[in-house]
């Protein structure tokens, strides 16, 4: 109804500045020349414009209701209009964001330019309280760190094979989504969100290599077990995660869940624009929610609304901001989470500020429907693969952890090693001549005489 109302505009224009004689001269001999005339003289024919406040779906509907001549137009014209529009395919978004590289950096170094000259000038001011250079200088650092995003962004995007799927200049840091493969035609997509301390200009370029080798694992062992189906990985800084400068800021702090819920609800549309898209296409999907710390938080919230996501990890996660299981919308068995020994992270949380533990052996712990994988040294479907110890080795190249994250994403969690609990351990038969346990409380026996 929009395009039609789009085009019903366009016509009653044209027909109105016809009748007024607007286009040529009124003394062209020919059609062809009239033709020409009103060509040359612009009859001002418009797309329909995106609809205001949309849901993805109604995003995917609008770009799909353009001619492929429309798209174009738009993105040659309006890459504004498409980079982070949830919804929209990520071929679209990624060729709308690369082209509004170059204009986001001329702006960034104007900004820097001027915001030098700040400091320059309050150098020379009498302050004795120092606040007017540490305002300047504070405003200076922060389009630095912008700009070195964008310099990340574009070495991520020169290794080839990438989707930037968001690009965000604004607020005090810049947001970004990278892609490896194509979220477009991949069966499985995994979403990694990253928590505190990630930044686009200090993290991105680790992330991305984790999310390379992440999605080449998995597609190893979905081609391994027949799977035809492509995998993509894509890191996910579209929020502004906590930082060790705002520990104390009750607004910002790591300790409080304000910046998790901001990032969940834009972590939900985007969740929400890969399903539409996909259906959009009539492409099959398997979407993986991925989150890491503070980043668990994040995804945590946002699985409390309805969104396509058929599995989801968490790791090295201080909560989820549930208070059972029947709080988060994944489909039943398909809830999982890792824990390393020697991260201290799960267990800070001992007021249970961010709701009831994802894991077994913490007090308050979710113990039914979420599945604890293993850490540990383990043999999976592929070979042998090393434990991780501290909170940001999770993702590290052949650990265990990595492989199962790996077998959820490929849609094969069947194939993930399980985290075993004491009392679940195999008790080995008494050896003849060894003393026999004692049960709890009592002294062990004497061995038989």
């Amino acid at each position: 109804m929009r395009t039609a109302d789009d085009i019903d505009n366009d016509l009653t224009s044209v027909l109105r500045r016809a009748a007024q004689g607007e286009f040529g001269t009124g003394d062209e001999a020919t059609v062809a020349a009239a033709a020409a005339a009103a060509e040359s003289g612009n009859p001002g024919l418009t797309l329909p414009e995106p609809p205001p406040n949309a849901s993805p779906s109604q995003n995917a509907a609008w770009w799909a209701s353009l001619s492929s001549a429309g798209q174009s137009i738009l993105l040659r014209d309006h890459p504004d209009w498409l980079g982070n529009r949830d919804g929209l395919p990520g071929a679209v978004r990624s060729q709308a964001n690369v082209a509004r590289l170059p204009a986001e950096r001329a702006a960034l170094e104007r900004l820097h330019t001027a915001a030098q000259a700040v400091v320059d000038q309050t150098k020379s001011v009498y302050d004795p309280s120092g606040n007017l250079v540490a305002n300047a200088l504070r405003n200076l650092d922060q389009i630095d760190r912008k700009l070195r995003s964008l310099d990340a962004i574009d070495a991520a995007v020169a290794h080839g094979g990438r989707q930037l799927l968001t690009l965000d200049t604004s607020g005090e840091r810049v947001k970004a989504a990278v892609g490896v493969g194509n979220i477009d035609t991949a069966e499985h997509v995994a979403v990694f969100t990253p928590g505190f301390t990630s930044t686009v200009d200090r993290s991105l370029h680790g992330y991305d290599q984790d999310m390379n080798n992440l999605q080449q694992h998995s597609q190893n062992l979905a081609s391994r077990y027949g799977d035809h189906g492509q995998v993509a990985t894509v890191t996910w800084i579209g929020y502004e995660t906590p930082q060790t400068a705002d520990v104390l800021n009750p607004d910002k702090s790591v300790a409080s869940d304000g910046l998790a819920k901001i990032g969940a609800q834009k972590l939900d549309g985007f969740l929400n624009g890969v399903g539409a898209a996909h259906n959009a296409s009539g492409q099959p999907l398997h979407l993986t929610a991925l989150g890491h710390s503070y980043g668990s938080l994040t995804t945590g919230i946002a699985l409390q609304h309805d969104t396509p996501v058929k599995d989801a990890v968490v790791f090295g996660s201080p909560g989820l901001d549930i208070s059972n299981r029947n709080d988060l919308k994944v489909p039943e068995g398909h809830m999982f989470s890792e824990w390393s020994d020697q991260d201290p992270v799960p267990r800070l949380d001992i007021a249970h500020n961010f709701g009831t533990s994802p894991y077994q052996g913490i007090s308050g712990g979710v113990l039914n429907d979420i599945q604890q994988l293993s850490t540990g040294d383990a043999t999976g479907a592929d070979g042998p693969h090393h434990i991780t110890h501290e909170h940001g080795q999770y993702l590290d190249e052949n650990s265990t952890s990595q492989y199962n994250m790996a077998s959820v994403v490929a849609g094969r969690p069947d194939l993930a090693v399980r985290h075993v609990q004491p009392w679940e351990m195999p008790v080995p038969p008494p050896v003849p001549g060894d003393p026999i346990p004692a049960p709890p409380g009592r002294d062990p026996q004497p061995p038989p005489r």
